[in-house]
């Protein structure tokens, strides 16, 4: 299998397409959309504040531990310095509601029959890193561990060994990222019974999609916690890794190992093979993505909502007409802008 590994060299990129992009450039200046934000963890480490109090006005948080333990860990130093440390980031939440404020009226645009939910916010003492971010469509609940944002230098993560490949996503600004995947999660339909390789990579990609929707101006590397090589990786060897699925005939397979090595958390996907690890992570997610955005294409008047909860990948794969030139031109169309120095990758 023949890889490619290059930098792009300009700083526009355009990759020509037969069809244009699905357009989410939509009008949400109508959708009025106020935010609750409550900080469970700054009454929580408040000692003046009875735990019985905490436990009536937070029941969600609290475990069967006993009382006991929950007094000890509110005066633990540690958990202490965590939160401050966090709440330094967040500020008095401004950033956070002005970030995520547009969010929900796409939200509220795209899915108006559900309601907006309350966001609470805590330090998880390191505990939620992975999966910082969870939402509950049917409670109207979103959390969000705060100590999961510290930057990507935190000496907090060295201490507790957090690898380097998961902490593009420590940044406050890939929060709305992982908030839309988090909305992903619960509202995106999905069939135990689908468990073909297609099923998941086209799941995944349907999970993408909706950030596609739901965040404006926002570069592919924020959705899948990337960095502007791995999403370079990627669009130049787009062709590769599809023909490489085919050849091994992994696209109908129901090889349940094929979801660990190419769809989840991970420094590189397994391709067993020595250019492995020039690759990103959840490379199927990736791919997911490219046929969803060209079923879209090939399909411009399917609903969002219509499509999320259609659980026929073999039909959506066919109806994409998804075949990417083993070299040649990606069918997303692409631009770049540079931020903190790197060029990143937005959908034009």
């Amino acid at each position: 299998m023949k890889f490619v590994y290059r930098l792009a060299f300009a700083s526009l990129i355009l990759f020509t397409a037969c069809k244009k992009e699905k357009s989410w450039d939509v009008d949400v200046k109508e959708q009025n959309v106020k935010l609750a934000i409550h900080d469970i963890s700054q009454d929580f480490f408040n000692d003046s504040i009875p735990l019985a109090t905490l436990r009536k006005n937070y029941p969600f948080f609290f475990d069967t531990n006993s009382d006991e333990i929950w007094e000890a860990q509110r005066r633990d130093k540690k958990e202490i310095n965590i939160y401050t440390k966090s709440r330094k980031i967040f500020g008095n939440f401004d950033q956070l509601n002005n970030s995520l404020v547009p969010v929900f009226q796409r939200y509220q645009y795209y899915f108006p029959e559900y309601k907006i939910p309350t966001v609470y916010t805590y330090s998880s003492g390191l505990q939620n890193l992975n999966y910082p971010v969870m939402f509950s469509q049917q409670s109207g609940l979103l959390f969000i561990a705060m100590d999961a944002y510290l930057g990507t230098k935190e000496k907090l993560y060295d201490s507790i060994g957090v690898d380097r490949y998961l902490r593009a996503n420590m940044e406050l600004d890939r929060l709305p990222s992982q908030t839309v995947d988090a909305i992903a999660n619960d509202i995106v339909t999905f069939s135990p019974r689908n468990q073909l390789f297609i099923d998941h990579i086209l799941y995944e990609g349907k999970k993408l999609i909706l950030q596609d929707a739901l965040l404006a101006d926002t570069p592919d590397e924020y959705k899948l916690g990337y960095s502007p090589e791995q999403i370079q990786w990627c669009i130049d060897n787009e062709g590769q890794i599809w023909n490489f699925f085919v050849e091994q005939n992994y696209v109908f397979s129901s090889d349940v190992s094929l979801k660990k090595r190419f769809l989840d958390l991970a420094p590189f996907s397994k391709f067993n093979n020595e250019i492995e690890q020039n690759s990103p992570g959840r490379i199927g997610a990736w791919v997911g993505l490219q046929i969803i955005r060209q079923y879209l294409r090939e399909n411009p008047k399917v609903e969002l909502k219509t499509l999320l909860e259609d659980m026929d990948a073999q039909k959506i794969f066919k109806d994409s007409k998804y075949k990417p030139a083993l070299e040649g031109k990606s069918g997303t169309v692409y631009t770049t802008k540079t931020i903190n120095g790197k060029d990143y990758h937005f959908v034009k």
